[in-house]
């Protein structure tokens, strides 16, 4: 690393005599190779490569060699005439040989010129020995992407991106279709976020996944302190607040899938973004949310769209830096118009690769609304943590339904804990899961972080028309190479019983599923 800086800045004081000599008529400040040794220099200082005495000695000593180089390519000035002889003029001594060393700016003539701080080994600054931004940008890249910043804080913007890359096998089951190897790009997602001002933020996310195209988080969104407590409120197509899982990000669920309260307990048409409005409000242990939502995005204009009234909240009672409690719950009612087209229920057991491998019922034709509620328990300590979700969903039949009501009944159980010491990634101001904090990170010559996982569910749809039950058993093992950079690896085992559909009867068998993710 030091030999890479070391080569940009001999390459900068080569060129900057040069850059001094051509530009005779400007100050030194405003020359681009000039500023950009500067930025390096900067930088060098910010990862402590050098001190910041050492560096004002460089730059001071840069200085004097470019104003020797001015100096010399300066016109003589005109001399006086006279009548006594002319002697030979002497023959002035070539400069000094010796080695004048480059130093590291503070940046007070022009603080605009200096490039952001960006962590050792950067290969964007290392390999192009610096860049000089715009007076009024700033760049972070601490966080995988680049954060561009308005000096003065008003404005923001940072791309986002992940790329989840599955494979899943299934053997074991009576059925012999069941009995399946299948890969896909699970997503392909690729967005930004920003702010404007202190008090503006939007976000937009595009999924490309099973070769399809999918707009998820799209919103806009003001916020406000008021005291301790955070504010906001949102408009778009956002992600319902309906439990832990279903609120944190795939690169950060412990898990391959989803737990089953994600998608069983869904509104009608299985959605998890719809559009809508949401406030939420938080501080340091708790949140509340309370939204209105419609439809997923699409373009069928032609009827009116399911309405929900979803409300969540979570707390923390105990909260510490070796441990927690989290309680939460969330409630929602919705209503179908009778012009929606009947859905079936369909549940995967074993994953959501293999559509075969699924909890169904009967199409639930003429269904007006429906009501469900969840509750969550769990907690952490020191590497361990555990949480467990449990939730129904009540469908009701209208006028011209073949039903009259039934529910839907899902329980999510899980538990981990970091092999490696690692603390469980807990978000205590919207109860989620959040990217792990690796120790070790690969990128600093360590080996990664160890999770190991376990997680039991059971799903009973038996009081919808020819509902099924299913139940799924997971052992996990993640190893998170750095912060942003995982492989996982799960082994599922399956039971279900459908009273329709193309599997009838009791089935079992096993899943083992594989992915390889990076995200930014």
């Amino acid at each position: 690393m030091r030999h890479s800086y070391a080569v940009s800045l001999c390459a900068l004081l080569a060129v900057l005599p040069s850059a001094a000599q051509a530009q005779t008529a400007s100050p030194l400040d405003t020359d681009p190779s000039y500023q950009t040794m500067l930025a390096l220099i900067d930088e060098m200082v910010e990862n402590k490569l050098v001190s910041r005495e050492r560096a004002d000695t460089l730059i001071a000593n840069a200085k004097a060699k470019a104003g020797r180089a001015l100096a010399a390519n300066a016109p003589p000035p005109a001399a006086a005439p006279s009548t006594a002889p002319q002697l030979a003029a002497p023959v002035p001594a070539p400069p000094s040989a010796a080695p004048t060393r480059v130093q590291v700016a503070n940046q007070t003539a022009d603080p605009g010129a200096k490039i952001a701080p960006a962590p050792v080994g950067n290969p964007q600054v290392v390999n192009a020995g610096g860049v000089a931004l715009p007076a009024d940008l700033a760049v972070d890249w601490s966080r995988g992407a680049p954060v561009f910043s308005s000096r003065d804080g008003k404005f923001t913007f940072k791309m986002r991106g992940r790329l989840l890359a599955d494979i899943s096998s299934t053997g074991g089951s009576d059925f012999d279709r069941r009995n399946i190897t299948v890969s896909t790009l699970r997503q392909f997602r690729v967005g930004a976020i920003g702010t404007i001002g202190d008090h503006l933020f939007y976000q937009f996310e595009t999924d490309f996944r099973r070769n399809a195209t999918e707009v998820v988080q799209a919103f806009v969104g003001y916020r406000q302190k008021f005291g301790k407590t955070d504010a906001d409120v949102r408009f778009g197509n956002l992600i319902t607040d309906r439990g832990i899982d279903i609120g944190t990000a795939s690169t950060a669920n412990p898990f391959i899938t989803t737990n089953i309260n994600t998608t069983a307990l869904a509104t009608q048409g299985g959605k998890v973004f719809l559009m809508g409005a949401v406030g939420r409000a938080g501080g340091k242990n708790w949140h509340a949310s309370l939204g209105v939502h419609g439809d997923a995005i699409d373009s069928d204009f032609t009827r009116s769209d399911n309405r929900m009234l979803l409300g969540r909240a979570h707390w923390n009672p105990i909260l510490t830096k070796h441990g927690l409690i989290h309680i939460g719950g969330w409630a929602y009612s919705e209503n179908i118009p009778d012009t929606t087209l009947p859905t079936t229920f369909a549940q995967g057991m074993a994953g959501a690769l293999n559509n075969s491998v699924r909890v169904e019922s009967a199409a639930l034709a003429g269904a007006d609304g429906s009501k469900a509620f969840g509750l969550e328990l769990g907690g952490t300590l020191g590497p361990f943590y555990a949480f467990g979700e449990y939730g129904q969903r009540t469908v009701h039949g209208g006028p011209t339904s073949t039903f009259r009501s039934g529910k839907i009944k899902a329980l999510s159980v899980n538990g981990g804990f970091w092999i490696t010491g690692e603390t469980p990634t807990y978000a205590s101001r919207s109860g989620t899961y959040v990217a792990p904090n690796v120790l070790n990170s690969v990128l600093d010559g360590g080996w990664g972080a160890l999770e190991a996982v376990i997680r039991y569910e059971d799903l009973d749809s038996s009081s919808l028309p020819l509902g099924g039950t299913g139940t799924a058993g997971t052992l996990g093992l993640n190893w998170s190479l750095t912060n942003n950079f995982r492989f996982m690896a799960d082994y599922t085992h399956f039971r279900t019983d459908n009273r329709t559909g193309g599997f009838i009867g009791r089935d079992s068998g096993d899943t083992f599923a594989a992915r390889a993710e990076v995200a930014f």
